[in-house]
Order: C-alpha cells, then sequence, then structure tokens
C-alpha cells in the first residue's frame, strides 16, 4: 500500500510542476517571439536596401552607355552643364534635361565638364594634382550621381566618374 501511496504523490507533483512549467514557457514565448521578429523584420529591410542598390548600381551602368551612344553619335550631344537623365515617357528612349524631373525612383544626376589636361604631358589631370593646366574640350569628364531615397533609410547615393573622348579627333600630346 505504502508503493501506492507514493506513486499517488509523484502524479501529484507532476500536476504542480507542469501549472510552473506552462508559466515559464509563456514567459520565454513572450520575450523571444518578438526579438525573433524583430530579426526577420530587420532582415527584409536589408534585403530590400540590397536590391535598390543593386538596382542603382545597373541604373549607374545604363546611364554610362547611354552617355557612350551620345558621344558617338555626335560629341556635341555632351556639352558642359549639370544635367538630369529621364526616361521619356511611353517610350524606351531617354531624355536629357537640364531641370530636376519628377521624382522616379532614381535621380541621374549628370555634370559635364571639359577634362583638364597637364600642361606639357597632356596627362589627365587629377584632383590633387599641382602644376599648371589646360581646359581639353575634346575630353569630357562626367560625374555621374544616381540618388534614391528608400522609405526607412536616409537619401543614397553611388556615383563615379567617366572620361570621354572625341573619337572623331586624334588626340597629340606635347612630347617631353
Amino acid at each position: 500500500m505504502g508503493k501506492i501511496a507514493l506513486g499517488s504523490r509523484r502524479g501529484l507533483g507532476k500536476r504542480g510542476s507542469s501549472l510552473v512549467e506552462l508559466v515559464i514557457v509563456t514567459v520565454l514565448f513572450a520575450i523571444l517571439v518578438p526579438a525573433s521578429l524583430e530579426v526577420f523584420v530587420s532582415g527584409r529591410k536589408i534585403s530590400g536596401q540590397s536590391y535598390i542598390q543593386h538596382q542603382a548600381a545597373v541604373t549607374l551602368g545604363e546611364v554610362d552607355d547611354i552617355l557612350r551612344y551620345m558621344r558617338g553619335m555626335d560629341f556635341g550631344l555632351l556639352p558642359n552643364g549639370d544635367f538630369f537623365l529621364i526616361r521619356n515617357p511611353g517610350t524606351g528612349s531617354w531624355l536629357v534635361k537640364s531641370d530636376l524631373p519628377d521624382k522616379d525612383t532614381f535621380e541621374r544626376h549628370i555634370i559635364v565638364s571639359s577634362a583638364l589636361r597637364h600642361t606639357g604631358t597632356g596627362d589627365l589631370y587629377m584632383p590633387g594634382d599641382t602644376g599648371t593646366s589646360y581646359e581639353d574640350p575634346d575630353t569630357k569628364k562626367i560625374d555621374i550621381n544616381i540618388l534614391w531615397a528608400p522609405d526607412y533609410l536616409p537619401l543614397d547615393l553611388i556615383s563615379h566618374t567617366i572620361y570621354l573622348t572625341d573619337w572623331t579627333k586624334s588626340i597629340t600630346y606635347a612630347s617631353g
């Protein structure tokens, strides 16, 4: 008979501990689920940001191709100044405008200027170089900035500089 009494006490002990276990599991669940959801939401934001950055890099490549195409058609299509490259509505073509267009996903800002060359050598004059220089109207320095403003981040930017020469003219360098 003693064995039966011990067995029933053990059964009571298990019922009491299952309530404590249930409370502990509920508390842990209440703490861990919001934390794991935060990680999931952050991961989705980062994934979205990576996609936008990739699209901006693709857009930057498109702008390079368009500018090279314009140079190939007529070097005079690249006058000095600030421009915005936008898609022509309803067509697959592009327009170059001097005023800020309606907001697209990406703002394509282009700054065209005559490149500077070192006097004497004719080498391209880069930022930070010293010495005398001259403007080369047959070589364009083009700064391309792709800007966008995602909902959850401040304004972001990807940019680079290319140099295009008038391929119809030969470039001569001073010897020495």
